[in-house]
Order: structure tokens, then C-alpha cells, then sequence
């Protein structure tokens, strides 16, 4: 790996673990076994690391995006394999929804692309409880999924909010309880 991946993926887990807030640019760089001096070469400060790693997110963001029912398999697997998806987007950049406080605001790439993230992410939830009422396994009416949709994404995004207000926003362990519950 790369040096400059190997600084993305330390601060990305760091960040997670610690918050946005509490990781320095020495302390990545010591724990690397770097120069601070090398790392600013890659990164000439924290916001540019935040912005690589937005960069992620966004690239991770669509190809969840991208999960649809299918005739294919199951409605309920395809909806599993979303779930899933979200679990694993919400441990790896955690600290994004949870310490924007702390790094000030987001990234130009996410502000760029929030409004498509959230219209497509209605999109999605559209397709897959549409699917379910039309194959019998939900019962709800039509003309109200999208509220539905609204309060699915509204419980995914900010669950990391309530964990952090119950003091457990850096235990990935009460991440991925809160999401299966």
C-alpha cells in the first residue's frame, strides 16, 4: 500500500475511533512511522485528508446506491444486502455523520453531492418498500411510502446522533447494535 493510501486508511480509523477532533497530524504521522514532513507532502493539512476521504464516501455512497430489488433474488435479501450495506457505510466513516462539529462543515465534494445522496437514497427505499407491499410482505399503503422513506432514512442517519449523545458514538460494537435493532 501506498503511502499516501496507508495515511487515508490510519486517519479514516482514527478519526472513527477518537473523533475528527482528538487525532493530530503528528499523531497519524508518528503512528505511520513518517515524517510529519512526508505526511503534509501527501496532505498539507487534516481538511485536505477529510476531503480524500469524502472522496471515498461519495464513491462508496453510490455504489450502495446502485443495490435495487431484483426479480433475480428475494426482495427481503435484496433488502438485507442494503441494510448491510448501510451498517458497513455508517462503521467506516462514522465520524463524517458523527464530528461535523468538530471539522467545521462538509467537504465541497458532499456538499456537491448531499441532495443527489439523499434523493437517491428515497429512490431506493421507494423501490424496495414498493416491491414489499407488491409482493405481499408489507403491509402499508401506497400513498404513503414516502414517508416511510423519509423516517427509514432519517433513523440511519441520525442513530449515530442518539449514540453520541448516549456517550457511545466511538464503540463500533453499540454502532452495529443500534443498526440491527
Amino acid at each position: 500500500m501506498k503511502t499516501r493510501e496507508r495515511i487515508i486508511a490510519l486517519a479514516q480509523a482514527r478519526f472513527n475511533e477518537f473523533g475528527y477532533g482528538n487525532v493530530t497530524t503528528a499523531a497519524l504521522a508518528a503512528e505511520l512511522g513518517i515524517s510529519e514532513g512526508n505526511l503534509w507532502y501527501h496532505f498539507k493539512t487534516k481538511r485536505h485528508l477529510l476531503e480524500s476521504i469524502s472522496e471515498e464516501f461519495i464513491r462508496y455512497s453510490n455504489e450502495r446506491l446502485a443495490l435495487r430489488p431484483s426479480s433475480e433474488t428475494d426482495v427481503i435479501e435484496g433488502y438485507i444486502e442494503l441494510m448491510m450495506a448501510h451498517e458497513r457505510e455508517l462503521l467506516l466513516y462514522r465520524f463524517l455523520y458523527r464530528d461535523q462539529a468538530d471539522y467545521g462543515g462538509h467537504s465541497q465534494i458532499v456538499l456537491d453531492n448531499i441532495t443527489g445522496l439523499y434523493d437517491k437514497s428515497r429512490a431506493q427505499f421507494r423501490a424496495f418498500f414498493t416491491e414489499m407491499v407488491r409482493v405481499g410482505l408489507l403491509d402499508w399503503p401506497e400513498d404513503r411510502i414516502d414517508n416511510l422513506t423519509v423516517n427509514a432514512i432519517i433513523l440511519i442517519r441520525f442513530g449515530l446522533e442518539y449514540l453520541r449523545e448516549t456517550q457511545q458514538a466511538f464503540d463500533s460494537s453499540a454502532v452495529e447494535q443500534t443498526f440491527l435493532q
